[in-house]
């Protein structure tokens, strides 16, 4: 078991990680450290990393509070790769990033986690929680302002093939479940290639699970596909196994002038929620 202690800056406008060709300004590792556990993050500007910002992996009651995560993903140069299972250089856990190098702030196998309070602009996308390594569950998301991150969703719940796991269908996903996304900001993401204020996806193949998540009291506007979006990409249509979005509740948000989805799911017009 490995617990960590507090990492607390001086404030975001005083204490800075300039990432600059590093992979990620701060990477917690329960991958290679099993039951690492009670990190906290906060008071930090992270900045400039190829990848992430901040990437925790399978680790558990973790804290990342009052940052300012920005401009990120410099390895995509915030252009779509176009790469179907990560960007050059990432870790394999990392299954399926589809070109935008993870985003600000990824969440992998993470549990009984708050993120709250943090600004995140300028990245590909902004906050990812996925599950390649182990289910993500009872994480919450609260007071946090995503705006202007344009290759993707400004919040993103997503179910991944697991790390070790092979085509053409993929092992069952351990799942994305029972997390919170409470009054956020979400707004101007996902502008460039179509992203959603909040997003939750499945792959198609899994089976994927994205399932019993609360999207409540949340601000999302001008984002491009959509304020919320709910998508399970391939599925039975294809041959694929069924995913698992069952349970999903979409609560109390305001959702406004977003613009319509027109790729693989179009719409004929400006969207609200969509699923599909």
């Amino acid at each position: 078991m490995w617990t960590s202690r507090p990492i607390i800056g001086a404030g975001a406008g005083e204490s800075v990680i300039d990432a600059t060709g590093l992979a990620n300004g701060i990477f917690v590792d329960g991958f290679h450290h099993a039951g690492l556990n009670n990190v906290t993050i906060a008071g930090f500007t992270i900045k400039n990393a190829q990848f992430e910002g901040i990437l925790v992996v399978s680790a558990s009651d973790v804290t990342i509070r009052d940052n300012h995560i920005v401009d990120n993903d410099k390895s995509s140069g915030l252009l779509f790769t176009g790469v179907a299972t990560g960007c050059p250089g990432q870790p394999a856990f990392e299954t399926d990033e589809t070109g935008d190098c993870g985003g600000a702030l990824h969440l992998i196998g993470t549990v009984h986690s708050i993120v709250s309070g943090n600004l995140i602009s300028g990245n590909a996308d902004g906050v990812l929680i996925s599950d390649e390594t182990s289910e993500s569950r009872d994480n919450l998301l609260i007071h946090n302002t995503v705006k202007n991150n344009p290759l993707e969703c400004g919040i993103v719940l997503a179910s991944h093939p697991p790390v070790g796991s092979s085509a053409p269908f993929f092992a069952p996903h351990f799942g994305v479940d029972h997390n919170t996304v409470a009054e956020n900001i979400s707004t101007g993401n996902g502008v460039q290639i179509g992203g959603s204020g909040v997003g939750l996806f499945s792959d198609g193949n899994g089976p994927g699970r994205v399932s019993d998540n609360v999207i409540i009291r949340n601000e999302l506007t001008g984002n491009g596909l959509g304020g919320v979006a709910l998508h399970t990409h391939v599925g039975p249509a294809f041959g694929a196994p069924a995913d698992n979005m069952d349970g999903n509740k979409i609560i109390g948000n305001s959702i406004a002038g977003n613009l319509a989805d027109t790729f693989d799911t179009a719409t004929p017009g400006r969207v609200g929620i969509r699923y599909q």
